[in-house]
């Protein structure tokens, strides 16, 4: 899958499968890398199938390192997890 620009996320319009999430948590995660994030442990955590741990590591980062992350790929796993992460804030 390649990056896309806002509004045409693979959420847009219809319900990201698991396949396009993982590739989409994956690209998060490795942008979060190289911007110098310390992504190892929410790495394992998607390398161990603990997607959802995976996915409130990057939205941790996120919320530690703005800028990095395109807001329309954390809404769209925002909306694919549809969890509530106020707790996290």
């Amino acid at each position: 899958m390649q990056d896309v620009p806002c509004g045409t996320a693979p959420a847009a319009g219809r319900e990201m499968t698991d396949p396009e999430m993982l590739d989409l948590l994956e690209k998060q995660i490795t942008k979060l890398a190289l911007a110098g994030a310390n992504v190892r442990q929410t790495a394992e955590f998607l390398r161990v199938g603990e997607w959802l741990l995976a996915y409130e590591g990057v939205y941790v980062l996120n919320r530690k390192h703005p800028g990095i992350l395109v807001a329309c790929d954390m809404q769209a796993l925002n909306d694919y997890f549809d969890e509530d992460m106020s707790d996290l804030d």
